[in-house]
């Protein structure tokens, strides 16, 4: 009787080991944000390097201020962006924002300078 408790024990044990956790719900859709990049700043032209909606790395080059481009991009992703001053005065902010808010910035003043923002949503 008792090594028939044993295994009895032993053998509830392990089935409650194996079993899914309930509050681990792995079967979920995946969670996507609006990204929205913005240029701005006293500039009138910047070169622009972001990181894209499929996750490639685009460039742009001479383009007017303000600028604006808008995705969407799955939780985890990695977004960037950074626009570099094209004239010998002014200046540069860069803003990336995640579903409405912004998420990161910078800025930077002078000749040709550079403002980088970049994260992971």
């Amino acid at each position: 009787m008792k090594k028939f408790l044993f295994l009895f024990i032993l053998m509830v044990s392990i089935l409650i080991g194996c079993r899914e956790d309930p509050y681990n719900d792995t079967s979920s859709e995946p969670t996507y944000f609006d990204v929205k990049y913005e240029v701005t700043g006293t500039t009138s032209k910047v070169d622009i390097t972001i990181e894209n909606e499929s996750g490639g790395t685009s460039q742009f080059s001479d383009v007017s201020v303000p600028w604006i481009y808008e995705f969407r991009r799955i939780s985890g992703s990695f977004v960037y962006l950074s626009a570099q001053n094209q004239l010998s005065s002014g200046s540069v902010t860069v803003t990336i924002y995640k579903n409405g808010n912004v998420f990161k910035s910078s800025s930077s003043s002078g000749a040709y300078v550079i403002a980088t923002a970049y994260g992971t949503l």
